[in-house]
């Protein structure tokens, strides 16, 4: 039986996935691709007594590959064998799908595009003329949906016919274009790809088509024909970079299909309703500044509803584990140190699942990439691009996914200046800190608009160090910003509910493994040497105000506090003490540790918040806490999220750079708090 192998390609949130489940008499094989952990999905199916096998590449914007998935899609177009190219369009965003569709042309192969989501796109009026499509490119295309689940008999027809027809695309650019083209074409010899397609690429600066041809022996020839190319184009286009310049071409070539072959839905829809409100000019920034201060409002009133009955079932615990356990050393280590610590770290976790819920609502509805385009504007001020916004958000969530994120900008410039502020946007490990300080020295009734400017002033001070980055170091405009806009949809309960119970999975297994053991050891150091200091109140009467007395004895002369004492010459001008100093120390491991070792210091052996809470505000100035938030915003992330910078940058000066820049910047942010709170007598 004859087989068909078949790439199936489409950008990201095209329903490429839907497709291949919507397909009757398929098996399914899933698998990675090699040398990766992305995913492969192979689909195998017979029709008209032809086998197909579809392989499903992962989404991807452009043959200039950013991230992991885009490089395994680019490669095994370039690299791997197959027979014809299946491109699935989303008919709600021609436009910008076509813009790939042109450079799979470029390939030369056969080709059959898919315009999917028609039931969407027609529901409003909408209509696309695949016949007319046909004549202006020699690409077959059948308007489907694989929701619905039509026009998938008709599309694998036309796949069937484009492969025994051996159709290959006839799409052209502008006459300037075209002309650099064919006279690279003349110089362009024996390749396996097509010369029109190296001629392409080679003015697109592909590296991985110049590693190709470079060793040709016709290479040291197309150099001269390339550079006079590359100058003419740059020229007549006055733009330096020849990628914006083909980008220009495919987007003014879809623009101009898309009048040519498709109808506009007549009727304005509920998305284009809605955004007329959420994406004003004017009420846009106003609304996500809102819908921002809503979550943390809530993150911070109904989060505090359960936090007394966690830290209460934690004394309860620590109660019913000290009965069982004789008295002694390992019966203290565990009532005293580690129990009350992970306590004080787990009844934040409300708080954290609460922010993350709200994060999620705003991905899953489709408002967070609307976000993202009201803050273009305001990014741009300040040297960011527009993509910019998306690690910068991710990093609210968590610093190490936030960095990766930044892969997706194009630019090494705005990459390096997005990923060295992104430590700016505090990370969900460090909600708990906060809460705990905000609850210690603010009034109830202010505490969520606290956290709010806490969340929004360290955003705002990182866009500052943007601003001062791009014009010091990084000189030169980001470049432009295109993104879809999705539809807005009702969001998934099943797909929260499983996200939130990961988030918590995770975070419990933090809390009871490394924290937990962190908490030990800071116990430990914070408890020997004892041996003289016990001896010396053996024979006294052991009242709970002597019992108080020698435990703070211990504690001012324990490892750990000379440890602390050693820092506290550098921290005296912040009002911060020994404790403190070791808290802040520890959270550069990671920041719930900070929570915990304060809970070791100051709970004495409590695992009530309310208990802890006092103590923190009893022995803490208000300055010194006002200190400790402003370090804790903006000094070092933990060591995951350093680690994973130093792995996505290898330049050793950026690493080193941005390993000290937040600790110097955080430590004088915070002087200068101080400062200004003594000055005007707060």
């Amino acid at each position: 039986m004859k087989e068909i192998k078949i790439a199936l390609v489409g950008q990201p949130n095209v329903g490429k996935s839907h497709l291949i489940n919507s397909i009757s008499g398929a098996t399914l094989h899933v698998g990675n691709f090699s040398g990766v952990t992305v995913e492969k999905k192979e689909v195998e199916f017979e029709r008209g007594g032809v086998k197909l096998k579809l392989i499903d590449l992962p989404g991807t914007y452009s043959f200039h590959a950013y991230t992991p998935e885009e490089e395994v899609t680019k490669k095994f177009l370039l690299n791997e064998e197959y027979d014809l190219i299946l491109n699935v369009v989303d008919s709600n965003q021609l436009e910008k799908n076509l813009t790939f569709t042109w450079q799979l042309a470029d390939l030369q192969k056969p080709m059959v595009v898919a315009f999917n989501m028609y039931d969407e796109f027609a529901r409003g009026g909408g209509e696309i003329d695949t016949d007319r499509f046909y004549k202006l490119t020699n690409i077959m295309a059948q308007n489907v949906s694989a929701k619905e689940n039509f026009g998938l008999e008709e599309l694998f027809e036309k796949v069937i016919k484009t492969y025994e027809l051996k159709n290959t695309p006839k799409v052209y650019y502008s006459e300037l274009v075209e002309e650099q083209v064919e006279n690279l074409k003349k110089v362009v010899k024996e390749c396996r790809f097509s010369k029109r397609f190296i001629a392409i690429r080679l003015l697109e600066d592909d590296e991985d088509v110049y590693k190709i041809v470079h060793e040709k022996v016709w290479f040291s020839d197309l150099l001269p024909v390339l550079k006079k190319a590359k100058d003419i184009l740059r020229g007549e286009y006055d733009e330096e970079d020849t990628k914006t310049i083909l980008f220009e071409e495919r987007y003014a070539l879809s623009k101009g299909m898309v009048t040519q072959i498709a109808k506009r839905p007549k009727k304005e829809t509920l998305t284009e309703k809605i955004d007329k409100i959420l994406i004003h000019p004017i009420l846009g920034l106003p609304l996500f500044l809102l819908i921002m201060w809503a979550i943390f409002q809530a993150t911070f009133s109904l989060g505090a509803i359960p936090m007394d009955y966690i830290g209460k079932g934690f004394e309860s615990f620590a109660n019913y584990i000290g009965s069982l356990l004789p008295s002694g050393i390992v019966k203290d280590a565990i009532t005293q140190g580690v129990i009350p610590a992970v306590g004080a770290v787990v009844m934040f976790l409300p708080n954290i699942l609460i922010l993350f819920l709200g994060i999620n609502l705003l991905e899953q509805t489709g408002y967070m990439a609307r976000a993202a385009y009201v803050m273009d504007g305001v990014l741009k001020r300040f040297g960011l691009q527009g993509r910019a916004f998306i690690p910068l958000v991710t990093g609210f969530g968590c610093s190490v996914p936030a960095y990766m994120a930044a892969r997706t900008l194009k630019n090494p410039k705005d990459r390096l200046i997005t990923m060295l502020v992104i430590g700016f946007m505090s990370c969900g490990a460090r909600l708990p800190v906060y809460v705990l300080l905000v609850s210690a020295f603010f009034p109830k009734e202010i505490q969520g608009n606290v956290m709010f400017a806490i969340y929004i002033g360290g955003a705002l001070t990182g866009l500052v160090v943007a601003k001062v980055l791009r014009a010091v170091l990084f000189k030169g405009e980001p470049e432009p910003f295109v993104m879809e806009l999705p539809k807005y949809r009702f969001p998934k309960l099943k797909s929260l509910l499983f996200d939130l119970w990961i988030k918590t999975k995770l975070y419990l297994q933090k809390a009871g493994t490394f924290i937990a053991v962190a908490s030990l050891l800071i116990w430990v150091l914070s408890s020997f040497p004892r041996a003289e200091i016990i001896k010396k109140y053996e024979n006294m009467p052991q009242t709970p105000q002597l019992q108080a007395k020698m435990h703070k004895e211990i504690l001012e002369n324990s490892y750990l506090a000379k440890i602390g004492k050693l820092m506290e010459p550098i921290t005296k001008p912040l009002d911060l003490g020994w404790r403190e100093d070791v808290s802040l120390m520890a959270g550069l491991a990671a920041k719930e540790t900070i929570v915990s070792t304060m809970a070791v210091l100051y709970g004495n052996g409590s695992s009530n918040s309310k208990t802890l809470i006092e103590n923190i505000k009893k022995s803490l100035p208000f300055t010194a806490a006002v200190a400790m938030i402003i370090v804790i915003m903006f000094y070092s992330p933990c060591l995951a999220a350093m680690s994973t910078f130093w792995a996505e940058v290898p330049q050793w000066a950026w690493r080193l750079f941005y390993t000290v820049y937040p600790n110097v910047f955080a430590y004088f942010a915070a002087l200068l708090a101080v400062s200004l709170i003594k000055l005007f007598g707060a």
